[in-house]
């Protein structure tokens, strides 16, 4: 993918080289900036739970929509409520904080035995962090053992020896968090009583634990009924605890029916008793309604979300979401199948040996193990990488010779031992997979949305009982994009007046139809401190825009723009720039609003602010593997994320970089570095764009002109291109601009979306990872649906016909010109020739070589130009053998 189809920044260089003693520069990191946020609000989330929710986009997820129209619709969230959404959109599993729970236990387990006694082993910690128990032991199991243990030992003493007897015991207990079937002993009759009624319950919670789950329920009724002791209520409770958990675990749907009820009929009268554990008795009858009666869970949660009257406003959203989703899901499928079934001549798809194989590895049933070997080398030859799945108690020797005869020869020593580690690693896997934990965790995690089939979701296709509730109704009223999806909205606004509603409408209208007539005149009766002005102003103006309605429009915008801006969330402000950057009448007003803040940065499917990167940056620096200091190494950083820190960062997407490479002409870019309105940062990059086209295009007088403002911007140039403004000829003039275009590989006559180091760095070991330098050739055609088609980019309305034919001519001649490395090697090649005792010759010949070695990614991909290459590098050695540069390259290879 060449820069003309890639918003990535190429911004600095990778930090740890993991095949590397001493770490290094190991090649670009790259960054998408994200201008709007189109699936969910902006980063951190705080605000927009908080009632700052921008322009209302279709495009959002439920959760995104359904804090939306609670706020649309006059209501609020609590500052906890406010927490539990933050957390609900960031995927903050209710779990996923418990360590911190097991963490305390250990600590005050340590408190009451010796100190040289060896921790067990079910309380290591992984070396990535958390433990083996959840969700078979959460995070209360630890809290309440914390708490009684401190309990027993504040009443009973540190030293007394039933105390530690409890532990001992509770250690037992825990020990089937991760699978097992370890019961404590009975306590004696000679033991005090609190121990034996302590005994009772962890007794009772082992046989819980390991999945003994009659005796369990026996045992936990047998404690309820006892009213002398301490956990009488909590038992009452895990009795319906113990029933929910063992209707998850079986297959047989009847008893799993009569199990739900049972369980759900000790519920109600928990939940009724309005005691301390009436709050888990309702979210267990929800667990219930969620698994055995989905379609009235949905609704009632519906009614819930949409009135405020949550016990558990993050998990309830949660289920609410998945039940929409499954039912989706299940509309979809059904819609699919009816396709199919009225296609006769459909083929049946394959079912391929490859997912056969995947689902027997799930079901235990085989194990996969493989063998990569080494080349000559002694690095790893990926390609003849063996795999073998066998069942799991296949004997070693067994595998070791089915390995062998796929290699075609015998396995070393050393390879045996690692086959073996394979095989121990494939078993443990195995373990895991059949493990009650990873079955438990299917059903924590029993998301049942997600991709269905080709069908799409349209209005018809939705089961009626989700068009019942108002709340459920409006969020797939605002995905749909079907016409009677709009005529719906429509309907439902005018029936309720609704906010909600009506941005559902507008959203969706078409300019010219009476609805959208309708729409407009409604839209000038809403307050602009009402939460749907910035979504309802949003749609009113590009619905003017679309019906020709410009200078209201501009008008409406300039309103927006010149009160409380800043308040809006960054994506929105980027929408209303985008649409004010449609209706510019000037080069000035077209530049000022198409260049946009980034919202966030993308890297690696993560989405963070710079500040955020630069410390995670920061914090990868060891001692072991960095020759720098860690003040030094902070102080690069620094140096590398300077430019993306400056507050007038703004930045073009790769559509308006289309539209200034292919319509703006020197002259129009003259203007623009020159205009003092500009953010200092676009008026450097068109300053060094501007150059660089007119260097490239070989129109002396416009790139003398525009040297001291690249130079102004740049300081860190003006060596190079104070040579370039002092040569006494053209021949040395054009010598001087190649050398500076070779030592500075962020010059590039196109304004590209990356962001590239533009100045002299001094840096020789810059050019040996700065992959896309420089520039590649244009495309003149891109794919639509699947298919390559001619590009088409509008010019902007404001240029004159002279303007735009003026830019056309331009770009038409700056295709002519190759991609740079190639193109940069070539003059080299003709400076050589022309002047072979320039004493720059040297490092430019160095320069282009780097830039066109083979393992480098070029434009179109790993390509280079060998013939060029290899020129280059027999001129070096040949001419300029006592070199340094010549001597550089013969250490680092060509």
């Amino acid at each position: 993918m060449t820069w003309a189809r890639s918003i990535a920044l190429l911004l600095v260089l990778s930090v740890i080289c993991n095949v590397a003693p001493v770490a290094r520069a190991c090649g670009p990191e790259y960054l998408t900036p994200i201008f709007v946020f189109k699936t969910s609000p902006d980063l951190p989330f705080t605000d927009y739970v908080k009632g700052n929710i921008g322009i209302v986009q279709p495009s959002f997820g439920s959760k995104t929509l359904l804090i939306a129209y609670r706020y649309l619709n006059g209501g609020a969230f609590t500052g906890y409520e406010q927490q539990s959404l933050v957390e609900a959109l960031d995927g903050t599993a209710p779990e996923q904080n418990q360590d911190a729970a097991i963490k305390a236990w250990i600590a005050t387990r340590k408190e009451f035995v010796s100190e040289n006694e060896r921790l067990p082993q079910l309380y290591a910690e992984r070396k990535n962090g958390g433990y083996d128990f959840f969700p078979n032991c959460a995070g209360n199991a630890f809290e309440v053992a914390t708490e009684t243990l401190k309990n027993r030992a504040s009443t009973y003493g540190n030293n007394d020896p039933n105390v530690r007897d409890w532990i001992a015991a509770q250690d037992i207990v825990f020990t089937n968090c991760e699978g097992g079937n370890s019961i404590p002993a009975e306590a004696s009759a000679g033991q005090p009583e609190w121990l034996r009624q302590d005994r009772d319950y962890q007794i009772a919670a082992a046989l819980f634990y390991s999945t003994q789950f009659d005796e369990a329920r026996a045992r936990f009724e047998r404690i309820a009924a006892d009213t002398a002791s301490p956990w009488h209520g909590t038992a009452d409770y895990l009795v319906a605890r113990t029933l929910v958990r063992q209707a998850s675990l079986i297959d047989d749907v009847k008893k799993k029916e009569e199990l739900y009820v049972r369980a759900e009929t000790r519920l109600e009268i928990l939940a009724a008793q309005r005691n301390q554990f009436a709050g888990g008795a309702r979210k267990l009858i929800a667990l219930i309604k969620y698994r055995t009666r989905p379609e009235e869970r949905v609704r009632e949660l519906a009614q819930q979300l949409a009135n405020g009257n949550t016990d558990d406003l993050r998990q309830d959203m949660i289920d609410y979401v998945w039940l929409l989703d499954k039912f989706e899901a299940e509309a979809l499928k059904k819609e699919q199948q009816r396709k199919d079934a009225l296609n006769e001549k459909k083929e049946e798809r394959p079912r391929y040996p490859t997912s056969e194989t995947y689902e027997a590895i799930q079901r235990g049933e085989l194990i996969s193990v493989w063998f990569t070997p080494k080349d000559g080398e002694g690095k790893f030859d990926y390609r003849a990488t063996v795999t073998v799945n066998i069942r799991p108690d296949t004997p070693e020797k067994e595998i070791f010779a089915t390995i062998e005869e796929r290699l075609g020869r015998k396995l070393m020593p050393a390879e045996q031992q690692g086959v073996s580690e394979q095989i121990q690693s494939a078993l443990e896997h195995r373990r895991y997979t059949l493990s009650l934990n990873r079955k438990l965790d299917s059903l924590a995690y029993g998301y049942e949305g997600g991709y269905c089939c080709e069908t799409t979701l349209e209005s018809r296709l939705v089961p009626e009982f989700l068009q019942l509730d108002d709340l459920t109704d409006w969020l797939f009223t605002m995905r749909l994009t079907d016409e009677a999806a709009f005529a719906h909205a429509f309907e439902r606004w005018h029936a309720t007046e609704s906010p909600a509603w009506f941005i559902a409408a507008l959203a969706k209208a078409e300019p010219g139809s009476s609805q959208a007539t309708a729409l407009l005149r409604a839209t000038k009766q809403v307050a602009s401190n009402s939460p749907a002005y910035p979504t309802i102003a949003y749609h009113a103006i590009r619905l003017n825009i679309a019906m020709g309605k410009v200078a209201e429009a501009r008008a409406n915008l300039d309103q927006i723009i010149a009160n409380h801006f800043e308040e809006l969330p960054l994506s929105a402000q980027n929408q209303f720039r985008t649409e004010r950057m449609e209706v510019a009448s000037t080069v000035r007003e077209y530049l000022t609003f198409a260049a946009q803040r980034p919202v966030a940065f993308e890297q690696e499917g993560l989405f963070r602010s710079i500040e955020e990167m630069l410390r995670i940056k920061k914090d990868y620096w060891d001692p072991r593997y960095f020759q720098e200091s860690k003040a030094e190494y902070e102080q690069e950083l620094d140096r590398q994320y300077q430019s993306l820190l400056r507050e007038d960062l703004f930045l073009f997407d790769d559509g308006q970089a289309e539209v200034l490479n292919r319509h703006f002409s020197l002259d129009s870019l003259a203007d623009a570095v020159r205009d003092p309105a500009l953010p200092e940062y676009l008026r450097e990059r068109f300053a060094v764009m501007a150059w660089t086209r007119a260097f490239l295009m070989e129109n002396e007088s416009a790139a003398i002109q525009m040297t001291p403002e690249v130079i102004k911007f740049a300081p860190e140039m003006s060596l190079v291109l104070q040579a370039y403004l002092n040569a006494h000829s053209t021949k040395a003039r054009e010598a001087a601009g190649l050398y500076a275009l070779l030592k500075s590989p962020g010059l590039s006559p196109y304004f590209t979306t990356n962001l590239v180091h533009s100045s002299l760095t001094g840096d020789t070991d810059y050019y040996y990872y700065y992959e896309t330098a420089w520039w590649c050739q244009p495309s003149d055609t891109e794919y639509k649906d699947g298919n390559e088609v001619p590009k088409v980019v509008p010019a902007p309305k404001f240029l004159t016909a002279a303007q735009i034919a003026q830019a056309r001519t331009e770009y038409k001649s700056m295709l002519e010109i190759p991609d740079a490395k190639s193109y940069l090697g070539k003059r080299v090649l003709e400076w050589a020739k022309n002047s072979p005792d320039d004493p720059r010759l040297p490092e430019a010949l160095f320069i282009a070589v780097k830039a066109n070695q083979v393992y480098k990614y070029g434009c179109s991909g790993w390509q280079n130009d060998e013939e060029t290459l290899k020129e280059l590098i027999t001129i070096l050695e040949t001419r300029y053998p006592n070199s340094s540069w010549n001597a550089k390259l013969a250490q680092d290879g060509p």
